[in-house]
This record gives structure tokens, C-alpha cells and sequence, in this order.
């Protein structure tokens, strides 16, 4: 990517606009293969670059980003670490219910993202616990790609937009900072969206609230922390960067795929809350 970021016929703004990138594939394809059960990048048409000094992630969108060809290779993930596979693995889940629940509909998106659910709170818990279970390893992979193909289609949401920035400033992990930010974006969205009581009924349960919970439960059985505290990050510090994330964070094109409009204000709110985790209602 910092390839393109110096094409003399290319600024960095021009990138970081969505679709604007220009066409590539003169000189080569693009084989991906994936290494880590999360990201489904090697499905995707989506790529983020990290600007270290300003501590900023830009999320990159475009077609010509999407790989010809897609290597899905469990075996090759067996030597991840647990954290590891369990900050992926919450990456994947983060793709597939913020792709379901997004303002975009669409069919084929739902299908992906449903089966990636399903496949996720079948097998991460595994993946963490048994590290070389060969089949466990290859669903978590197919799951992570089918979350891909959910969200090339339909996009994420605010979950992604705080993640970014918090990946940004304080170096949290990607798939980390979407666990942390998911709970509670989940309540937000609630309020204008039923499709959280189809994941549940996915898994054997009836209600948003239930499904949150199962979320919540399956975080605590990979040791992934429930708030910014528990990860240890001193609050003063915290509370500095809030509103500069929260400014970011609603400038994300992520955030136009949120199934509710939100502001500023509202995010600032969730990253407060997100400190303590405190369980937030409006």
C-alpha cells in the first residue's frame, strides 16, 4: 500500500476516498493468502493504513483491492498464540453481525455473515483450547472468509469506526478493540434494529438480550478483557483521547453503514462507557 501512497499520479487523499483507487492488474494478479483466522482480507476489497504520528487508521475501499485468487488454508494458522487467535476470532464475529446489521441490504450478505456466526460459537473457543485441531483451525479460517465476503457486500458499522481509532492511539489490536466496542454498540444499534433476535435464534436463542449476553460469555471464556480498564489502560490517559476518537471514529466511512444514524456526541458516549463497561441504554 505505501507503494501506491507514492505513485506519482496517486495522493494520499485520492486513496483514502472511497474507490479511489485506480485500476491496477497491468503487470500481475493478486493471490492472497491468509495467515490469521480473522480479517478475511484475502476476500475483501477493504485495507486500513496506520499513520503512526498523526495515530489515525484510514480504512481504504475499493475493488481493485480485492484479490483475484483467495488461499483458504487452515493448517497454516496452528501456530497462532492464543490471544491470538481469540483477537481474530472476534474480528470475524465483529464483520459478520456488523455486515448483517448493516443499512445495506442484501441477500448474499446475510447468508455469508449467518454461516460465519454459526461457525464462530462452534469453533473459537476450540481454536483457543486446541490449537492443533485440524478441522477446528480450518473452520475458524472459512469463517473468517465467509465474514468477508459478508462485509465486502454490505459494509460494518461504528463497531470498526471506534476500533480504528482505538487501534490508532493506544495500539490496541484490531480484533480486541472490536470485541471491547461490540457489546455496547450491539444495545446502541438495538434501538433501531430486530435482526440481532435472528443471530440469536441462530445460536438457540430468542432475544437481543440474550444474544448480547452469548456474545459477552463467549469473550470471558477466551479471556478477551470486558472493558478498557480490565486491559490496563490508566484512565486520565483514556479520557484525554476520547473526543479526538470520537471525532475520527464518526468520520470513518464505516459509519455510514450503521444501521443508526449516530453523531459525535453518541460515540464520545459509548467510549466513556466503554471504560469502565458500563452497560449503556440510550
Amino acid at each position: 500500500m505505501w507503494v501506491l501512497y507514492e505513485h506519482p499520479d496517486l495522493s494520499f487523499e485520492q486513496m483514502i476516498t472511497p474507490f479511489g483507487i485506480p485500476e491496477l492488474r497491468k503487470k500481475a494478479r493478486f493471490a492472497a493468502i491468509s495467515s490469521t483466522s480473522g480479517t478475511g482480507t484475502e476476500t475483501t476489497s477493504l485495507a486500513v493504513i496506520t499513520d503512526r504520528v498523526k495515530g489515525v487508521k484510514y480504512p481504504l475501499a475499493s475493488h481493485e483491492l480485492q484479490p483475484d485468487l483467495a488461499i483458504v488454508d487452515g493448517d497454516l494458522c496452528k501456530s497462532m498464540p492464543a490471544d491470538i487467535t481469540a483477537n481474530t476470532g472476534m474480528d470475524a464475529l465483529t464483520h459478520s453481525i456488523e455486515a448483517y446489521t448493516s443499512n445495506v441490504d442484501d441477500n448474499y450478505a446475510d447468508a455469508f455473515a449467518k454461516g460465519s456466526i454459526q461457525l464462530i460459537f462452534d469453533n473459537l473457543k476450540k481454536a483457543v483450547e486446541n490449537p492443533e485441531d485440524g478441522v477446528v483451525r480450518q473452520n475458524m479460517h472459512d469463517a473468517s472468509a465467509l465474514a468477508g465476503y459478508a462485509f465486502t457486500n454490505a459494509w460494518l458499522g461504528i463497531v470498526h469506526s471506534m476500533a480504528h481509532q482505538m487501534g490508532g492511539v493506544f495500539g490496541i489490536p484490531h480484533g480486541r478493540a472490536n470485541a471491547l466496542a461490540l457489546p455496547n454498540v450491539m444495545r446502541y444499534n438495538s434501538k433501531v434494529t430486530n435482526r440481532f433476535e435472528d443471530l440469536a435464534k441462530l445460536i438457540g436463542l430468542s432475544t437481543t438480550t440474550e444474544f448480547i449476553e452469548a456474545v459477552e460469555n463467549l469473550k470471558k471464556e477466551i479471556n478477551v478483557p470486558a472493558s478498557i480498564r480490565e486491559y490496563g489502560i490508566e484512565k486520565d490517559v483514556w479520557m484525554k483521547e476520547v473526543h479526538r476518537m470520537a471525532e475520527n471514529a464518526f468520520k470513518d466511512i464505516c459509519t455510514s453503514f450503521n444501521p443508526r444514524t449516530t453523531s459525535v456526541e453518541d460515540i464520545e458516549k459509548l467510549y466513556v462507557a466503554l471504560y469502565e463497561g458500563e452497560k449503556i441504554d440510550f
